[in-house]
């Protein structure tokens, strides 16, 4: 990490700081477009499938707590790319859900088109508990 100070001439005093980490590594920046992808695309898919079937409370509920796993990992995938150890493990709880909800999809309403879904997750989980990752968020 470079620390650039400026001090203005014939005083002590630091003006401004600055500081740059440069480039993400390769994991953070596929696990981060991964996430905001799918995300972003579940989410919208979320709303509109749910919506065909009408909006009863189960729906709303469904659609509600479905979003915020959105948001989480949207958040989430932002904090890692700049950093935040907080961002790694709030990538890595989204993908552990995306792949249990694609378990339970599976099982329950044998939904095969869950299964790309549940892949991405095993793959944002494990670019989240990457060395790399872990290096680039310390």
């Amino acid at each position: 990490m470079f620390s650039n100070t400026a001090v203005t001439p014939g005083s002590n005093a630091a003006v401004a700081t600055t500081s740059r980490r440069g480039r993400p590594p390769a994991p953070v920046l596929t696990a981060s477009v991964l996430t905001i992808l799918l995300s972003l695309f579940a989410g919208y898919g979320a709303i509109y499938f749910t919506g065909l079937e009408g909006w009863d409370a189960a729906g709303i509920t469904y659609v509600t707590t479905y979003e915020a796993t959105v948001v989480l990992a949207l958040v989430s995938a932002v904090a890692l790319l700049r950093g935040s150890a907080h961002g790694r493990v709030g990538l890595a709880a989204w993908a552990a859900f995306m792949v249990v909800f694609t378990a339970m999809k599976l099982i329950t309403i044998q939904e095969l088109s869950a299964i790309p879904f549940g892949v991405v997750g095993l793959l944002v989980g494990g670019l989240a508990l990457h060395p790399a990752t872990k290096r680039w968020a310390a």
